[in-house]
């Protein structure tokens, strides 16, 4: 009656002839013993459930799980992104932004929403190649999520990977490298993307760097994924490779002091990265999809 008929508990005693503390008895009695099951059919109930399972599991401070309608999980997680990122930035804050397809992806669903004294600021260098006018490079993402949220965009015009690391140290040391990065570093936000250690597909800047030394190296430190180029172990400890020293980006523990880092990332690929980068205080905040969600929780 109170299930399928939709009465309330005084609805019931009355025509029963019980009070309502002991219908509400019976009905808990009912459920305990798996008379009654109550699942949760609504998606956004679902979500909210994994959301919160999530902060319970892992040092989050935020998290955003999206839907995915069809098989678009970048442009979901991306729009998810979007939305955790406009909640979280105030007026007169520094936004350090990454690289990447779900960068990309939430840089282009960013709405129309001003921010004042806001600054959009490059986290690392610019990827070599066609990759830009894909809209994956930071300089061109930073630029469209300033203008969305009409603010002020700090670059540097400098490769991400250098071809000889004696050619990094004073590459940082110019001015204008030296004032971004520095400006990075004391971000209020971050958002970067999230990758796993094996390069993919084309487009994946990496590819063409994974030379049998570095991989050596990712496999030997027991490498998990890479942020800002910056490869990590499970436990997020910065693992050395031979491009390392070639890498013009904000270093790990950097990126771990800035108050609100939100990675974007989906795919069962990265569910290690993820876990690892957040267990080591790389990530505070999640963006991803509800696949990949659950397959986090069933990691923990």
């Amino acid at each position: 009656m109170y299930y399928e008929q939709h009465l309330t508990q005084a609805d019931i005693a009355r025509e029963i002839g019980y009070s309502r503390p002991s219908v509400s008895r019976l009905l808990n009695r009912a459920r305990e013993q798996g008379i009654v099951q109550v699942t949760i059919s609504h998606p956004l109930e679902h979500i909210l459930s994994v959301e919160k399972r999530l902060r319970e599991r892992l040092p989050l401070k935020a998290v955003r799980v999206a839907e995915v309608n069809g098989t678009d999980v970048i442009g979901a997680v991306g729009q998810a992104a979007a939305e955790l990122l406009v909640d979280s930035v105030a007026n007169g804050q520094v936004v350090a932004v990454g690289n990447g397809r779900s960068i990309q992806a939430a840089a282009q669903r960013i709405p129309q929403i001003p921010r004042v004294d806001c600054t959009i600021v490059q986290l690392l260098g610019s990827i070599p190649g066609g990759l830009p006018s894909w809209g994956r490079d930071a300089p061109t993402i930073c630029t469209r999520i300033a203008s969305q949220l009409g603010a002020k965009v700090s670059r540097m015009p400098v490769p991400l990977i250098v071809d000889d690391p004696s050619l990094l140290r004073p590459l940082m040391r110019e001015e204008k490298v030296a004032t971004t990065l520095a400006l990075a570093a004391r971000a209020d936000v971050a958002l970067v993307g999230v990758a796993g250690v094996e390069a993919k597909g084309a487009g994946n800047i990496l590819a063409e760097y994974l030379t049998p030394d570095v991989r050596e190296a990712i496999r030997a430190g027991g490498a998990v994924g890479h942020i800002l180029d910056h490869h990590y172990d499970a436990y997020g400890n910065p693992v050395p490779t031979p491009l390392t020293p070639r890498t013009l980006a904000l270093p790990l523990d950097e990126l771990r002091r800035i108050p609100l880092v939100i990675g974007a990332a989906g795919g069962e690929d990265k569910v290690e990265a993820i876990v690892g980068a957040v267990r080591g205080g790389i990530l505070s905040a999640l963006a991803t999809d509800y696949q990949t969600a659950l397959s986090i929780l069933d990691m923990l």
